[in-house]
């Protein structure tokens, strides 16, 4: 699996660069066409899952920068949860003629659940405004672990994989499971002997993982930064071909013999179907200009999030290569459904 997320600007390039253009919006010097041709005065963010999971610490962190920074001040967010997002989606376009101010918040998840014929909307139903984040896969496990470090939890994987029970924020079938198929695969064990135990969300996951209902998430790590700097649960390697900066000390699942096991969930933001192409380049301007400003900055930094914007073509180009890349990541471990 071709891992395209990585070949972008790094994020401190990108960063400088929509700085400068923020600047130059700021102080009048962009031409009219650069600066979103629709006034946006309130924005509402729609998260299909639930509280303090990813998609729903995106949703948050967005609200609050576009609030820090003054480019809007009313900002909702709404959790309608159910079906793995699918709740959220249908609403989003049963409703589409009212909702010309919201953004959904989904990504890779939409992807693969379509993929497996879980619902029957693709992203192609709903209208992509933007990427936002790549997030890395980590491994978790909590404090009642009886593996010291992922040498040792890999070691008892092979041994007998059912001993560790998994779970994740997404439904089987789901990116969270999809990332623990794609570790135990690449590690010499059978996907299919996994025990998995799907939650709503990241957030119950990870009360899952401290309760002990489960033994290892394979989530993004950064859905779990509170608990790993809380030594609440410990960080045992990443799904990246990397290091990352937030936990130098902790591995890539290379680094300790499970080679190639790379992967990202990406955060995008979605409008509803038949949204006029100005509206949809409006709020593309607008979020443009926020990941600019010092109060995004404050908030991506804070929770470890890896830059990933994209809009316009470039983000539907990557979507397309992103679905074929996990369609073929389901078939190599066994998950895609015919």
């Amino acid at each position: 699996m071709t891992n395209h997320f990585l070949d972008i600007p790094s994020p401190a390039n990108r960063r400088q660069a929509l700085r400068i253009v923020g600047a130059l919006a700021a102080a009048g010097l962009l031409p009219a066409h650069a600066l979103a041709s629709e006034v946006i005065d309130k924005v509402a963010l729609l998260v299909g899952f639930g509280v303090g999971g990813g998609f729903d610490q995106t949703a948050r962190g967005v609200q609050e920068a576009l609030q820090k920074s003054g480019l809007v001040r009313d900002v909702a967010v709404e959790n309608r949860t159910g079906g793995g997002g699918s709740v959220a989606i249908a609403h989003l376009m049963e409703t589409a003629a009212r909702q010309q101010n919201t953004l959904m918040v989904n990504g890779t998840s939409i992807v693969v659940r379509s993929l497996n014929r879980e619902f029957s909307q693709t992203y192609r139903d709903v209208t992509l405004v933007n990427t936002l984040t790549a997030e890395i896969f980590g491994v978790l496990v909590n404090n009642q672990t009886p593996h010291a470090d992922a040498r040792a939890l890999m070691a008892a994987l092979k041994n007998d994989p059912r001993t560790v029970r998994f779970g994740g924020g997404s439904p089987r079938g789901g990116i969270d499971h999809l990332a623990a198929a794609k570790m135990l695969k690449q590690a010499g064990v059978d996907p299919k002997a996994m025990q998995y135990i799907a939650y709503d969300g990241g957030g119950k996951a990870m009360a899952g993982l401290l309760g002990n209902e489960v033994q290892c998430l394979v989530m993004p790590y950064t859905e779990a930064l509170t608990q790993i700097r809380g030594n609440q649960a410990k960080l045992l390697a990443l799904m990246n071909d990397k290091r990352a900066p937030e936990v130098p000390a902790v591995p890539t699942l290379a680094e300790v013999g499970v080679p190639n096991a790379i992967l990202a969930n990406v955060r995008a933001l979605f409008m509803a179907p038949g949204i006029a192409p100005a509206r949809v380049k409006a709020f593309g301007d607008l979020l443009e200009r926020l990941v600019a400003t010092p109060a995004w900055e404050e908030v991506r930094a804070r929770a470890g999030w890896n830059m990933f914007f994209t809009r316009g073509q470039a983000a539907q180009d990557f979507f397309v290569q992103h679905e074929r890349d996990l369609r073929a990541l389901l078939a190599e471990t066994g998950m895609l459904k015919s």
